[in-house]
């Protein structure tokens, strides 16, 4: 049996080499030549590991021994029944509309070359409905009998690999024979539990509710601690002690919401959503709002806390520490941190940023902490990563430090002599 994954980025890339691993021949096909390059020469800007080797290795590895090859092209090795796993997703317009393109385009490779007995899984995050709508009718119209099964992935990146062997999976096909083939794969590569959605719309919804209630309670504690800021309480302690109770989970706040899945969950679901009138998605519609202006009530914060010691934000120069879409992560897609650096540079604010894991593709990035913070007047923790509150404590004891914090993450220690403001 030969597997073909299609998109090798966050979500295939680690897919395709655990498949891989399990020593199944794996043909990986993403039309981003500069992708296929950085996989090939072992370059990849991918935060993942597995038993502490980088995805770059593994991939290179496996290459090496056959188990996996890559291509901007899709090319059929024979014609036994194959798997198709597909985790091309679909991407949004400048208008802010969704776009299957990526999809149609998937389909009009591979449809042509499909054999009786294969197998295509979606494995990526759809509106729901896509499965019946878009790439059902297109199976149905060929010649040959294929099976069609959807389990949405739920990764955190810098943790693919851990999760993919042990996360619970959501399985759906178009029919009995779809699912049992589809569970019989994913079986073989791993015992993490399998459930069963009764049809392939359902599973699609799953997928997208799962990011929209975090959506929607991120945008619940962001709100409770502007309100909690206006009455003098601290928002980390009434968190904790608000969680004593065995039914309430409440989460804690930070700068925004960020990376490609949360933030267009909620377009998705309004997409699936005809009568419009009869369910205007009131709720989510709103957390989605107060989620997307968070990172200006975040510059508020910075220059009220300016203000307060007798700073102008104007004359001041900021450094934001964390440009990633949240902590321990290179994924910036999104990141509420780039979009407080944009509303900063708007205004004519000076910015420097320092984000280890993050490539220095922005003008006002730094490659060292030390040098950004430098001559700053201001420092922003917008996202952890690896080592940055050593070097924090280090520039401290080098008195190097800003005298002005401000912690949107809860991370900062309190150091002697500095200004530590939190949310």
């Amino acid at each position: 049996m030969t597997v073909y994954v299609f998109g090798l980025g966050h979500i295939g890339l680690p897919m395709a080499c655990w498949i891989a691993s399990s020593n199944i021949p794996v043909k990986g096909v993403d039309i981003n030549q500069s992708a296929i390059n950085n996989i090939k020469q072992g370059t990849v800007n991918i935060e993942e590991y597995r038993d502490g080797i980088h995805i770059s290795e593994i991939a290179k590895n496996l290459i090496s021994k056959n188990l996996l090859s890559v291509s901007t092209e899709f090319k059929r090795i024979d014609k036994a029944p194959s798997v198709f796993v597909i985790s091309v997703g679909i991407a949004n317009k400048e208008d802010g509309s969704q776009d299957v393109s990526p999809i149609n385009s998937v389909l009009d490779t591979i449809t042509p070359t499909l054999v009786d007995g294969d197998l295509l899984i979606f494995r990526t995050t759809l509106i729901p409905g896509t499965c019946n709508n878009l790439i059902l009718p297109r199976l149905k119209s060929l010649a040959v009998s294929v099976s069609l099964a959807y389990c949405p992935e739920t990764l955190m990146e810098t943790r693919a690999f851990e999760e993919l062997e042990n996360n619970p999976m959501i399985l759906a096909g178009m029919d009995d024979i779809s699912f049992n083939k589809a569970k019989n794969f994913i079986s073989s590569l791993t015992d993490a539990p399998i459930y069963k959605a009764s049809n392939i719309r359902t599973a699609e919804m799953t997928k997208v509710i799962q990011n929209i209630d975090r959506d929607v309670n991120i945008a619940l504690v962001n709100e409770i601690s502007e309100a909690t800021s206006l009455l003098d309480i601290d928002i980390y302690e009434l968190q904790s002690l608000v969680n004593t109770h065995p039914r309430v989970n409440l989460l804690t706040p930070g700068p925004g919401v960020g990376g490609y899945c949360l933030p267009n969950a909620f377009e998705y679901l309004d997409k699936a959503i005809i009568d419009k009138e009869k369910c205007p998605l009131t709720l989510i519609r709103t957390a989605r709002k107060l989620n997307i202006k968070r990172p200006e009530k975040i510059v508020e914060i910075i220059r009220n806390a300016l203000t307060t010691e007798g700073k102008n934000i104007k004359e001041s120069t900021i450094a934001l520490i964390g440009l990633a879409m949240k902590d321990f992560c290179a994924d910036c897609r999104f990141s509420p941190a780039l979009d407080i650096a944009s509303i900063l540079i708007e205004a004519g604010i000076k910015i420097k940023a320092y984000d280890p894991m993050v490539p220095l593709n922005y003008n006002f990035q730094f490659d060292s902490l030390k040098e950004c913070v430098k001559n700053a007047d201001c420092l922003v923790i917008t996202a952890n990563q690896e080592g940055v509150i050593s070097q924090l404590k280090q520039l401290h004891e080098d008195k190097k430090l800003p005298l002005l914090v401000i912690d949107t993450r809860n991370i900062c220690p309190v150091f002697p002599g500095i200004k530590l403001y939190k949310l």
